[in-house]
């Protein structure tokens, strides 16, 4: 492989486009389910042509914001990446720390923008959404806690983002609905049981950096506990949110929402089981971990497929 394939593949990966694009979907379920909802409740609606603009604008802002936080995460975390992963991009010199800084600048220039060009709160949540994810490079993660509710929260955001520019657009108001708010309990408790997770998992290689975890601060028990507690008011919500869909509380009745709804369940539970069988186990850990991950797709799948 070439210098330059070598270069290209680094820069691919340190922006980690799975993740990125898995999370950007929030943006797109947040908008279309809002604008469904002010259709049937209040008779108002983005016009179809609006409604495109809208959901490439957000989508990409949240696309270009959150390659811009992975990449400044991983410059943060380049010693305790030395250790856990050191096949990365940066710890491997791949890449090198000017380079990754470059591009950080470059996407959030790009994220920043596009949410202006959606309206001026779209532009102010953004710059909001980016500052909170440079703090947490650089001191959240080490603050363990907090740290791990930073992610979650950076991830689920999207499905706020989107509530909240539609309202804005359409009503002038500052607004989300009941169910926008399941949905993202739902995200944010899934991808906080994970986070602690992974917290047991490299609880080696965040002893580097001195990363105060659930389970570096409290014991891999409690941590495994937590994580638990975390996952279960998720399957809560998840449930919450499909029986308002069946019944119609919502005003917007989802019914294919119940395909995805067992397997999410099922994936979700069992990384429960698992980080309570043998919490201290490493293939346990990376088994639940992956579990919750599946398990917080489905569940994203099931809210687009039931406003598509």
């Amino acid at each position: 492989m070439t210098a330059k394939s070598e270069k290209i593949k680094a820069i691919i990966e340190i922006m980690r486009p799975t993740n990125v694009i898995f999370g950007s979907i929030t943006t797109t379920i947040s908008v279309l389910t809002v604008n469904e909802i002010l259709r049937v409740d209040s008779g108002i609606s983005l016009p179809i042509l609006s409604l495109a603009i809208f959901l490439v604008l957000s989508y990409f802002t949240y696309f270009s914001i959150a390659i811009a936080g992975n990449i400044i995460n991983d410059i943060f975390d380049i010693e305790v990446d030395k250790v856990n992963r050191p096949n990365r991009p940066l710890p491997s010199g791949k890449l090198t720390v000017n380079e990754a800084a470059t591009l950080a600048v470059f996407f959030w220039a790009i994220g920043v923008t596009l949410a202006f060009l959606t309206n001026i709160l779209g532009g102010i949540i953004a710059v909001a959404f980016s500052i909170v994810g440079f703090l947490y490079a650089a001191k959240g993660k080490v603050m363990g806690v907090i740290g791990n509710f930073m992610v979650s929260f950076s991830f689920s955001f999207g499905l706020l983002y989107g509530a909240l520019i539609v309202y804005y657009q359409l009503l002038g108001l500052v607004g989300i609905p009941p169910i926008i708010w399941l949905y993202f309990i739902t995200a944010f408790m899934v991808l906080q049981g994970r986070e602690i997770i992974k917290g047991i998992e490299d609880i080696e290689g965040d002893a580097v950096r001195g990363v105060q975890t659930v389970a570096r601060r409290y014991g891999v028990l409690t941590a495994a506990r937590i994580a638990q507690l975390s996952n279960i008011i998720g399957m809560i919500a998840f449930t919450l949110a499909l029986i308002l869909s069946l019944i119609g509380i919502t005003s917007l009745p989802k019914i294919l929402f119940s395909i995805l709804y067992v397997p999410g369940m099922l994936c979700v539970g069992g990384s429960t089981i698992l980080i309570r069988l043998n919490p201290e186990n490493n293939k346990n850990q990376r088994k639940a971990s992956l579990l919750d991950k599946i398990g917080a797709f489905l569940g994203l799948l099931a809210f687009l497929i039931g406003v598509v």
